[in-house]
């Protein structure tokens, strides 16, 4: 049976006052399954529930129209930027160029701005200046929301899956729940590169991810991958997105190591799947067991097709 489990909670402490009191005037049915919460500079509050965007007025009403709604000041935009930063930004400087931290409870503040470029060749993001925007992500965890795809896949022992889906499919949630579970069986080494997965502060995870687990927590893919496997001697290995020639290049390091993979990328269907040229190499070295691909929508997150990648079919 399915706990869905929402840290709305954690991300209160983000909020200014009035920002805060209209997110909890909205209705307890409709609070709790808030995805998103943007502030736009100069514009209104809104929230994204199950994917469509909302106005929020101050008694917490969600509008399809602007009239009426909360508007975002510069202070606001602000006070939630230096709450996630800890009033420490210069001491996050990976996150600042990569425009988003993960805070407590793995709620995760996306924000964009006037980048600040270094004067090197490839003009890379050094810093982010006049923040206009804010995202705030809601972390849930959803228990038992993988058991179809657990009994599936891993109903004769360990194996390796690939799980696949358009944006918004709730991989990294499916993930989640996965690693839990094998995580009570089997060591595993969980390569949780923008802490979306375990929610780790100061060492904790804030999210289950299994009494055997061991946490990488931002480390890059790559580097986690391979300090695991020469390090924790996992039987599993467990990453988010992959799909670069570095993540190649480390998960084949972990193959030949005797490692079992569980993995996500962004792919719709099988055939999407095999066109991308990481994904496709390492299905056709046998990396791979099974692939599980989940839907959108009211099919967030649910298992529409399941293929065995060793069937000549496949």
């Amino acid at each position: 049976m399915e706990k869905t489990i929402v840290k709305l909670e954690y991300c209160l402490p983000l909020l200014s006052a009035k920002i805060k009191d209209a997110v909890m005037n909205i209705s307890d049915m409709e609070r709790i399954r808030i995805q998103e919460i943007r502030l736009r500079l100069n514009r209104y509050l809104t929230a994204v529930l199950f994917g469509k965007e909302y106005f929020v007025t101050p008694s917490g009403r969600l509008m399809n129209a602007p009239t009426g709604s909360v508007e975002i000041a510069a202070e606001d935009i602000e006070f939630t930027f230096r709450q996630a930063f800890q009033n420490s930004i210069h001491s996050f400087h990976r996150e600042v160029t990569q425009g988003f931290i993960t805070c407590t409870g793995g709620n995760r503040v996306g924000f964009c701005g006037t980048a600040v470029l270094s004067q090197d060749r490839e003009l890379s993001v050094e810093n982010v200046k006049y923040i206009s925007s804010l995202n705030i992500r809601i972390a849930r965890e959803v228990r038992g929301c993988s058991s179809e795809i657990y009994e599936r896949a891993f109903c004769e022992g360990i194996s390796s899956l690939i799980i696949a889906g358009a944006p918004a499919s709730g991989k990294t949630t499916v993930l989640r729940d996965l690693c839990s579970r094998l995580g009570a069986r089997y060591r595993i080494s969980l390569i949780d590169e923008r802490n979306e997965l375990s929610a780790t502060v100061n060492g904790r995870a804030g999210s289950d991810v299994g009494i055997l687990t061991d946490v990488f927590d931002s480390y890059s893919r790559y580097d986690g991958i391979m300090t695991a496997v020469r390090v924790m001697s996992p039987e599993i290995l467990v990453c988010d997105e992959i799909g670069s020639k570095d993540d190649l290049k480390a998960l084949e390091y972990a193959l030949n190591s005797g490692v079992k993979l569980i993995v996500t990328c962004h792919a719709p269907d099988i055939a999407q799947l095999k066109k991308r040229t990481v994904i496709s190499r390492l299905i056709k070295s046998g990396a791979f067991d099974n692939a599980v691909f989940l839907g959108t929508g009211s099919m967030c997150g649910r298992m529409t097709s399941f293929y065995r990648l060793g069937d000549k079919n496949d």
